[in-house]
C-alpha cells in the first residue's frame, strides 16, 4: 500500500470519529475532485449514503471503488452485505465469495461498520427494498416528486426493475417532464420489450414531446399485445384522442376497432318500469387529475340521489370535493366489470355517467341484461369522440354535430351548454383583473398554455400565422413552473421554420414561491390562443374569468370543441373560428382593438352572469333530460 493511501485512510478514520457525516462527505468529494483514486474514499461515501437512507447510491459508490481496486477487501465486503440486505442474493454471493480470497487492511478496519464485515451475518438478515412500495404509495397519493425520489432509490439497488421504471416514468409525466419519462421508459423496454404498459405510457411521453407518429406506433403495439387487459386497452384508446391531425386517421381506425370489439355483444334490453325513480351513477377514475373536476364536481353536487363509483384509490383535495358532492361514494378499486355491473344494478342506478379518462384505471364496461343502466357520455379528459359502451351522449350546440356523426341521431341529447363552473367568490390580490400588459410592454403578448401534449405541427403553424398577422406581437408559452430543455428546443426549432422564433418566449421561473406560474400567467398576456386539433379544457374558463379573451378554432373532433363550448356558454361565440383564416383574423382583431382594455375589465362580470357560471341550471337541465331518456327507453323508444 502506498504511503499516500495509508495517510488518506488515517485522515478518513479521524474525520469519521470527529466530524458529521455531511462534513465527511464534503471532504470525500473534494478529494475526488482533486483526482484521488483511493477506493476507501468511495467506501466511506457509500457507507454514509446507506445510513442516509440511500443504499442504492451506496452500492454505486462501492462499485466505483471496486473498479479502481478490485482487491480491496473492505469494499468487496461492503458490496456483499449491501446486495444481500436488499435481496440481490446472486450479486451478494458473488462478492461474498470474492471477499474470502482477499486480504484485509488492518488500517482500514474502522472504515467498514461491523454489520458489513461479515457476509454470513448479512445472510441472516436478507431483506428487500421497500422503496418501490413507498414509491407506489406516494404515487397513489398524488405525491409525484416523492414517488420519483423513492423509485430512483429503488432503481439504484435494482437497476433492471422494469416495473419501477414504469412507475418512475408515470411520475415524471405527472411532473411535466415527458422527455425524461421517455428516456426511462425506453430503458425499461430494453429489459422487457413486449410489455404493453411500457409501450402505452411511452406513447404518452412521446406525444407530450410532440412525437405523435412515434407515439402511434407504440400505441398500436400496446393494443396488439394487451390481450384481455381492458384497463390497458381503455388507457390506450382514450389517449388516441390526443393524436395530432397528421396521424389521426390511423388513430381513429384503432379507436373504432376497439369500440366495435367492446360493443359487439351489446344489446338494448328493457329496464325496470320506474323511470321517475332510481339513482344517477358516476364512474370515476382519475378525472380529478384533470381541470374538468372543476365542472364535474359543482354540477354533481346539485344532483340528488347520486352514487359515485371510485376506481382510483388516490385521495386528494380535488377528489374529496367530488366525493363529498354525491349522496353515496362507493370504493370500487379492483372490481371487475361483471361485478361492478351487478353492484350498479343492485344500487338501482338508472343512468350511469362514465367519466373515465386515459389512465391506468380507465374502464368502459358494457352493461347487458335486465336492469342495465343507460350509460352516458358527458365529458372526459380529453373529450374523446366516443366512449365504448355509452348509449347516450350529452351534447351542446358545439359538439352536437360531431356527436350525431359518431353516435347517430337518436343517441344524442342536446343541452343548452355542456360545461359550467363554480368560479371563486372571494379574490386574492393575484386574481384581480389588471391593466393590459401591452400598455407596459408596448406590444401585444399572445399567450398559450404549456400543455405539451397539445403541441403539434398544426398548432405551431396556426400560432405562427397569428404572429405574421400582428408583426409587433410576441407569444408566451406559460402556466408551468419549469420547462424541459428538450421541449423548448423543439418549440423554438418548430417556430424557426416560420421565421418567428425570436418572438416566442417561455414563462420564466418566478422568484415568489407563494405564487404559482399558472396564477401569474394570465397577468402576463393580453389574449389567449387555444390549440388545435386538440383544444384546451377548463383552464380556458379560468382565463375568461381572469379577463382574458380566448380565441378557439372549431375542430373536427370532440377533443377540439371544448374551447368552443366554453366560449359559447360564456356568451362570446364571436371568438370561435371555423377555419385557420378566421382564427387569425379574430386574434389580430383583438390585438389591434383599442377597446381591448374595456373588454378585459368587463369580461369577468359577463362570465359570472353567463350559463358558464350557472352549475345549478346545468344540473337541473341534465336531470330533466336524463329522465326524458329513461321514459323513452321504458316506452321502447
Amino acid at each position: 500500500m502506498s504511503e499516500e493511501r495509508s495517510l488518506e485512510i488515517g485522515e478518513l478514520t479521524r474525520r469519521l470519529r470527529e466530524e458529521t457525516s455531511a462534513e465527511v462527505m464534503d471532504y470525500c468529494q473534494s478529494r475526488l475532485a482533486e483526482g484521488s483514486r483511493n477506493p476507501y474514499v468511495y467506501l466511506v461515501m457509500g457507507m454514509i449514503s446507506y445510513y442516509n437512507n440511500d443504499p442504492g447510491l451506496g452500492i454505486q459508490l462501492l462499485e466505483r471503488g471496486h473498479a479502481i481496486d478490485p482487491e480491496c477487501k473492505e469494499v468487496v465486503e461492503g458490496l456483499a452485505s449491501l446486495y444481500t440486505k436488499f435481496g440481490r442474493l446472486a450479486d451478494g454471493l458473488y462478492y461474498g465469495k470474492l471477499a474470502v480470497c482477499l486480504k484485509p487492511d488492518p488500517e482500514a478496519q474502522e472504515l467498514l461498520p461491523g454489520e458489513f464485515s461479515s457476509y454470513m451475518a448479512a445472510l441472516q438478515n436478507v431483506g428487500v427494498s421497500h422503496y418501490f412500495t413507498n414509491a407506489e404509495a406516494a404515487f397513489h397519493l398524488g405525491l409525484f416528486q416523492e414517488a420519483l425520489n423513492q423509485a430512483e432509490k429503488h432503481l439504484r439497488i435494482h437497476p433492471e426493475d422494469d416495473g419501477c421504471m414504469l412507475l418512475a416514468g408515470r411520475a415524471l409525466l405527472a411532473l411535466g417532464r415527458p422527455a425524461a419519462a421517455a428516456a426511462i421508459l425506453r430503458a425499461a423496454l430494453h429489459h422487457k420489450p413486449a410489455d404493453p404498459w411500457l409501450h402505452a405510457v411511452l406513447a404518452q411521453a412521446l406525444m407530450a414531446t410532440a412525437r405523435h407518429a412515434s407515439a402511434l406506433a407504440h400505441q398500436r403495439l400496446a393494443l396488439e399485445s394487451a390481450g384481455d387487459d381492458d384497463a390497458l386497452r381503455g388507457h390506450v384508446v382514450g389517449a388516441l384522442a390526443l393524436q395530432s391531425g397528421a396521424v389521426w386517421p390511423a388513430a381513429q381506425d384503432l379507436s373504432n376497432a376497439y369500440a366495435a370489439d367492446r360493443e359487439a355483444p351489446f344489446r338494448r334490453v328493457p329496464t325496470h318500469d320506474d323511470s321517475e325513480g332510481g339513482f344517477v351513477g358516476l364512474i370515476w377514475d382519475q378525472v380529478y387529475d384533470s381541470p374538468l373536476i372543476n365542472c364535474v364536481a359543482p354540477v354533481f353536487r346539485r344532483i340528488n340521489n347520486s352514487i359515485l363509483y371510485t376506481l382510483n384509490a388516490r385521495h386528494d383535495a380535488a377528489g374529496e370535493m367530488l366525493r363529498t358532492g354525491v349522496m353515496r361514494p362507493r370504493q370500487s378499486v379492483g372490481i371487475d366489470d361483471a361485478t361492478l355491473g351487478r353492484i350498479v344494478v343492485g344500487d338501482e342506478v338508472r343512468t350511469l355517467v362514465n367519466l373515465c379518462a386515459p389512465g391506468e384505471h380507465a374502464r368502459f364496461p358494457v352493461f347487458k341484461g335486465a336492469g342495465a343502466p343507460l350509460v352516458i357520455h358527458w365529458v372526459t379528459s380529453p373529450m374523446c369522440d366516443r366512449l365504448p359502451g355509452a348509449t347516450l351522449v350529452l351534447a351542446d350546440a358545439e359538439t352536437a354535430e360531431i356527436d350525431r356523426r359518431t353516435y347517430g341521431e337518436g343517441r344524442v341529447m342536446e343541452l343548452p351548454n355542456l360545461l359550467a363552473f363554480d368560479f371563486p367568490k372571494s379574490l386574492a390580490a393575484d386574481e384581480e383583473v389588471l391593466d393590459l400588459p401591452r400598455h407596459t410592454r408596448g406590444f401585444t403578448m399572445f399567450g398559450v398554455h404549456g400543455e405539451t401534449t397539445r403541441f403539434t405541427e398544426d398548432t405551431v403553424a396556426l400560432w405562427a400565422r397569428v404572429l405574421w398577422a400582428v408583426p409587433d406581437a410576441h407569444l408566451m408559452i406559460g402556466g408551468r413552473d419549469d420547462w424541459e430543455e428538450e421541449l423548448t428546443a423543439w418549440a423554438l426549432e418548430a417556430f424557426a421554420e416560420y421565421g418567428v422564433s425570436n418572438r416566442v418566449h417561455f414563462q420564466a421561473p418566478l422568484n415568489d414561491a407563494a405564487i404559482s406560474a399558472a396564477k401569474a400567467f394570465p397577468h402576463m398576456v393580453d389574449v389567449m390562443l387555444d390549440s388545435t386539433p386538440v383544444g384546451g379544457e377548463s383552464e380556458l374558463a379560468r382565463d375568461l374569468w381572469m379577463g382574458l379573451p380566448v380565441v378557439s378554432l372549431r375542430g373536427d373532433r370532440r377533443v377540439g370543441r371544448t374551447g368552443a363550448s366554453i366560449l359559447r356558454a360564456a356568451g362570446r361565440p364571436e371568438w370561435i373560428a371555423d377555419d385557420a383564416a378566421g382564427y387569425v383574423a379574430i386574434a389580430a382583431g383583438l390585438a389591434g382593438n383599442p377597446a381591448l382594455g374595456e373588454i378585459r375589465s368587463g369580461l369577468r362580470d359577463q362570465v359570472l352572469a353567463s350559463p358558464l357560471a350557472d352549475t345549478r341550471s346545468l344540473a337541473g337541465e341534465m336531470v330533466i333530460r336524463l329522465q326524458e331518456a329513461l321514459k323513452r327507453r321504458s316506452a321502447g323508444g
